[in-house]
């Protein structure tokens, strides 16, 4: 599909071929890093030459090989074949070497000739080789002369490399791909590829997922981008208003002149989707990437449609395509989930800059009156510069008169084509083709102008021809926006309201309601828009309602709402008055809107309270984050999208803070949280609302600016944690969690060390000595001498300074990183971090064991978990006088917390203690744990710190047996090799009491397939009794969705229980459940894989029998099972023998070897980056057959557009 043949060389023109040779030897060098200035070459080559057309000429020494094989190498290019007499005659004209050769053997360097008719075959290769040599016989230093010969086979298959120039050769002999261009003047042909790429500091590039930073100048960021596309499998998409200078920024990501590392021109392939490619671009890029071809694809007015599937193509491991698609902005779609880079608008000097170089006839004046008229937009600055002539001046026109010229352009005025521009500016987009139908959209709009359909499409075709209107397959609309706003202005001043109501809104399509909101969104400035706005907006308008608004509606009330943000919110509001959950949904469906609405501080605090009535009153889990993600957006000091006060910011939190009800104050928390992040800022949000110029929102310009922000927030915190008295444990983890950032970034020292001797002056705080420590550990190389001597002050003072306070400090807590105790000294020789803490808390248990009052001060503490709670219940246990008086003193606190914190990782390092000093104690504790309300539902995990045997299973059978343990308990039966000494039998019992229970077959599964592991990681056999467990299991088996842990697991069991003759029964029911349940869609083929290709490797016979017995769509239905080319994944089938599939295949040989052709992988590669070659399933295949050829033809169907016509 996408190739240049060697037929195709042999077309080229002789100066086409010798600017290929340069071109190929430019995209070399770029590729390797080299500088293109290098290559030279001139003069025509049927001319009398210097005997080189092309010549690379690198540093001495440089290290290259491959088509330009020495650093000094020299190209002689004919288009006629070259013989042996050719051959000597262009070496030694006049029988005396050329000097030039002479010159690149004293270099030790190369010289090749070049032949596009020339085809050579081994010995014709050979042959010229030798008169090559031949040539040099009087040359002293001929043998360092690096000599070749390229025919056309070998110059095509140097293009290949470089996918752009096979467009160009492609344009070049008449065959070019349709809508495909090499690199070259994408923008316009107004300017060749040389012209100087402008730019200033003001124009600006934002790079991230969305809108997670600001703008940057295009010349810091624009090698931001090449980087990424730089590599094969990633995705940018440029956004940016029509007429900004996209298409521009794209040739210039190649641009050597700009910044410092362009992409190499070389791979770029370009299409423009109005030019109707063929083939279009996911075919292009499938073989590109087939063909394991590197290329950088550009796709201009791509739709996000084609983005997501280009996306899904190109994203995955094995791509070798990157790919830019540029912003399509014709139809109302909406923003795809994608990484994107948007373009802003140009300055005035930079308008004027390129008005001056395009139009030199132009006076400053005159260029600096039609820069400052476009608004930054050049399609609007060069249309508008085309309408002056040589002797004109437009300095001193008015605005209107300026838009009058523009629109013109030259032409005599014409009132009835401006009639019909401003009836298509009023929407967004409109379908410009049809003329009949119920969704027909040009009829409406004619009304709207006065004019009939006829008319009105003859207009669209001369707007086009204007440039004024754009086109997207049968989409059109005015563009840039510029022009379409004050088309639209006029419009609504000269339409009466109800003929547009009864054309484009109750009376109209949906789609036409919905563009028109869309463009009354960028009119908030017209009188008449706004009061439009201001009626659907009042009580009884037609989006007065929020509660009682369909999908068509609600989309028109999120676009119409920053005509009036005020009245949108008051909207919102009303919903407050009707059911609490109807409301809560209207304002989680209005989320982002209402975090827009926050911009402006007069609407902060109630745009606010709305988003928390979201999040803290919605029933569904995801839809409350989702809520209250949006909320605590708001809080960040960087990119929070609102300019309220840090005063206005905290008074919102302080009232959720204070206000008792549990998830207000986790929302406040987590506002807060926002509040102290002092490091790292982005966001996912959009900062665009309407046609509103909005920045990202407040930030501070000066250090006293971030100063009396983060002091605002820690007086906050300390009066509610000290004077309110509320929240002090989690406003302290709070202040912890972001102490390393206040300290080192916002120097926030004097408020820190006064907070953290308000948390430590009644107990011991944890959680800020780990913060100091942590900042000792990881950043005191950056801290200056006050802050690194103040830090260690503070530690000092916050250190643990007795036993309890060492315990909390070691063993309580989620993090570790920092802490250590330098003063306990370990018997044993502790080298590593992780054992040195696991011994320091074993040591710290055996010394609280001996201090009864130190055991009663950590109780219930100890029983809330910690990072190193196991190590110190094993020291507890070891030193404890009396244990099972301590285990029952643990059990009875734990009784007293909240069951969402009970943690028994202290009872299961006791009992792992206890099982090996007195194991008799611990059958004892465990049997007397079932009749404990407080222990029976952690039976199961206190049973995977011991080695399960006959007395342990009953015990586990007679908690399940309870119905007081969830199911999932007994997963941690699959940790640590629990069952590994356990009878086959007791554990097949057990298994079988789990699998019986509802979601109980995971669970067993998960610990048949560790003790399966674990056999044969230790090389035991398999006990018979667990192989019949495992097939019991099979047997319960229910496929489903996104089930990929099952899939490993349940291969791993097949494998195990499904050998031999005797199981193939069981291997046929499994299958035929996997294809019904793939055809029926309650399962996804590639969440099987593993179980598939497990199946496959046991029993090939029967598992290919039961996926293709029936009829014609079972088969099919068999085959949609492997599931595999077009997601890139191995193919289970890869496992069937060569012998055991053509066995299958001759069981019936004329239906199988064709079922056969269209599972089996047709090719693979033998090296990541080689060439593919045929797979020995599909050659076995093609040997046997009785129809190779029908055979062929299914497996290159089935390879589709991954390569088959490649494959070696």
């Amino acid at each position: 599909m996408f190739d240049v043949s060697p037929d195709e060389i042999a077309l080229l023109n002789d100066v086409d071929l010798r600017e290929l040779v340069g071109r190929l030897c430019e995209a070399e060098l770029a590729s390797r890093g080299l500088s293109t200035a290098a290559v030279t070459w001139g003069g025509n080559q049927t001319a009398a030459d210097g005997g080189l057309d092309v010549r690379v000429a690198l540093p001495v020494g440089t290290p290259i090989d491959g088509y330009i094989p020495r650093f000094s190498t020299g190209f002689q290019i004919k288009t006629p074949d070259m013989a042996r007499a050719a051959i000597l005659g262009e070496m030694r004209p006049n029988g005396a070497i050329r000097p030039v050769i002479q010159e690149l053997a004293e270099e030790a360097g190369a010289y090749v000739i070049v032949s596009s008719h020339g085809s050579t075959a081994d010995v014709a290769l050979r042959n010229r080789r030798n008169a090559l040599y031949e040539a040099l016989t009087d040359v002293a230093t001929a043998a360092q002369l690096h000599i070749d010969f390229y025919d056309r086979t070998r110059l095509a298959t140097w293009v290949r490399q470089h996918p752009g120039l096979i467009t160009w050769v492609k344009e070049k002999v008449g065959r070019a791909l349709v809508g495909w261009r090499p690199y070259g003047s994408w923008g316009g042909a107004a300017e060749g590829v040389e012209a100087e790429y402008l730019l200033d500091d003001k124009l600006r590039l934002q790079l991230g997922r969305q809108h997670d930073a600001p703008a940057q100048p295009i010349a810091d960021a624009i090698d931001e981008l090449r980087d990424e596309l730089a590599q094969p499998g990633k995705i940018a998409r440029l956004v940016g208003l029509s007429g900004v200078g996209k298409t521009r920024l794209v040739q210039a990501l190649f641009d050597a002149r700009i910044a410092s590392r362009p992409l190499p021109p070389s791979l770029a392939v370009y299409t423009n989707l109005s030019d109707d490619p063929d083939p279009q671009p996911t075919g292009l890029a499938s073989d590109l990437i087939a063909n394991r071809t590197r290329a950088i694809l550009i796709v201009d007015n791509c739709p996000p449609d084609l983005h997501r599937r280009l996306s899904d193509l190109c994203a995955a491991s094995i791509s070798t395509v990157s790919v830019l698609t540029v912003e399509y902005d014709v139809r109302d779609d909406q923003p795809e989930g994608t990484k994107v880079v948007s373009l802003d608008t140009s300055s005035p000097e930079l308008i004027e800059k390129l008005i001056r170089r395009r139009f030199s006839h132009m006076s400053e004046v005159d260029a600096r009156t039609i820069a400052e008229a476009s608004g930054g937009n050049a399609r609007i600055a060069i249309a508008l510069a085309g309408t002056v002539e040589r002797s004109e001046t437009i300095a001193g026109l008015s605005d209107d008169e300026l838009f009058q010229r523009l629109f013109r352009q030259r032409h005599d005025s014409n009132d009835a084509l401006l009639l019909a521009a401003q009836a298509f500016s009023l929407v967004y987009s409109f379908q410009g083709e049809a003329l009949a139908g119920d969704e027909a959209e040009l009829p409406r709009l004619a009304v709207l102008a006065d004019q009939a359909p006829r008319e009105l499409y003859r207009h669209v075709s001369e707007l086009l021809r204007r440039d004024l209107v754009q086109q997207r397959s049968v989409w059109r609309a005015v563009l840039p926006h510029a022009i379409a706003n004050r088309l639209a202005a006029r419009a609504l001043e000269e339409t009466p309201y109800d003929l547009i109501n009864q054309q484009l809104v109750t009376g109209g399509t949906d789609r036409l309601a919905r563009s028109f909101s869309r463009r009354l969104a960028f009119l908030h400035e017209h009188p008449r828009a706004v009061a439009i706005v201001d009626r659907w907006l009042a009580p009884g308008g037609l989006l007065g309602d929020a509660t009682a608004l369909n999908d068509l509606r609600r989309a028109m009330f999120e676009n119409v709402a920053p005509v009036l943000p005020a009245a949108a919110l008051a909207a919102l509001e009303r919903a407050s008055d009707s059911d609490a959950q109807v409301a809560t949904i209207v304002f989680r469906q209005h989320r982002s809107l209402l975090r827009s609405l926050a911009y402006d501080p007069s609407l902060f605090e109630r745009s606010a309270s709305l988003l928390a009535l979201a999040a803290t009153q919605s029933s569904d889990e995801q839809d409350a984050k989702d809520a209250s993600d949006a909320f605590v957006s708001l809080f960040t000091i960087y990119l929070s999208g609102t300019h309220a006060t840090i005063e206005q910011r905290l008074g919102v939190i302080e009232r959720l803070l204070i206000s008792g009800v549990p998830k207000q104050c986790s929302l406040g928390l987590a506002a807060l949280d926002e509040v102290l992040e002092a490091t790292h800022f982005s966001s996912g949000h959009r900062f665009e609302f309407g046609g509103r110029s909005r920045d990202y929102g407040y930030q501070p310009r000066s250090n006293d600016d971030i100063s009396r922000w983060y002091s605002a927030a820690l007086v906050l915190i300390e009066r509610i944690a000290f004077i309110e008295d509320v929240l002090k444990p989690e406003l302290g983890s709070l202040l912890a969690r972001n102490f390393r950032g206040l300290w080192t970034s916002a120097y926030m020292l004097d408020n820190l060390e006064r907070l953290s001797r308000c948390f430590a002056a009644d107990r011991f705080w944890r959680e800020g000595w780990v913060a100091c420590r942590q900042i000792m550990r990881f950043d005191r190389d950056q801290l200056s001498l006050e802050s690194s001597f103040r830090l260690s002050a503070l530690e000092a003072e916050l250190r643990p300074s007795n036993l309890s306070e060492r315990v909390r400090a070691v063993v309580l807590g989620g993090t570790s990183g920092g802490i250590d105790l330098e003063d306990i000294e370990l018997e044993d020789d502790v080298t590593s971090e992780f054992e040195r803490l696991e011994a320091i808390a074993t040591e710290l248990g055996v010394a609280v064991a001996a201090d009864e009052a130190v055991f009663a001060d950590l109780l219930p503490d100890i029983l809330r978990g910690g990072n190193r709670a196991w190590a110190f219940g094993r020291g507890l246990a070891c030193a404890s006088e009396d244990r099972r008086a301590a285990w029952s003193r643990l059990v009875e606190s734990l009784g007293q917390l909240p069951l969402e914190q009970r943690n028994v990782q202290v009872l299961r390092g006791y009992l792992a203690e206890l099982w090996e000093q007195d194991r008799n104690l611990a059958q004892d504790l465990l049997d007397a744990a079932l009749d404990q309300p407080t222990l029976i539902a952690f039976v199961p995990v206190l049973h995977s710190v011991v080695q399960l045997d006959a007395r342990s299973v009953e015990r586990l059978k007679r908690a399940l047996n309870s119905g007081q343990v969830p199911v999932g308990m007994y997963r941690h039966l699959a940790l640590g090799r629990t069952t590994d000494q356990l009878a086959g039998s007791d554990l097949r019992d057990l298994l079988q009491l789990i699998s019986q229970q509802p979601d109980g077959f995971d669970v067993a599964l998960e610990i048949l397939c560790m003790r399966v592991y674990s056999d044969r990681l230790e090389q035991r056999q398999h006990e018979t009794e667990l192989l019949e467990a495992g097939q019991e299991l099979l047997q319960r088996l229910q496929f489903r969705r996104g089930n990929q842990r099952d899939d490993h697991n349940l291969a791993r069991v097949v494998r195990a229980c499904l050998t031999g003759p005797e199981a193939a029964t069981l291997a046929t029911e499994i299958t035929g459940q996997l294809r019904r349940a793939v055809a029926a869609h309650e399962t996804h083929s590639f969440d099987n894989d593993d179980l598939l290709k497990a199946l496959l490797a046991v029993q090939p016979t029967a598992v290919l029998d039961a996926l293709f017995e029936g009829d014609a769509r079972e088969c099919q239905a068999g085959v949609n099972v492997f599931d595999h080319l077009h997601n890139h994944r191995p193919n289970p089938a890869d496992v069937i023998s060569c012998e055991k599939l053509i066995a299958w295949c001759n069981q019936n040989r004329e239906r199988r070897y064709l079922l056969a052709a269209s599972f089996v992988t047709f090719a693979h590669r033998t090296e990541e980056s080689g060439p593919q070659v045929w797979s020995e399933q599909a050659k076995a295949l093609l040997v046997h057959a009785s129809n190779p050829g029908d055979v062929l033809a299914r497996l290159i169907h089935e390879g589709g557009g991954f390569g088959v016509a490649s494959v070696a």
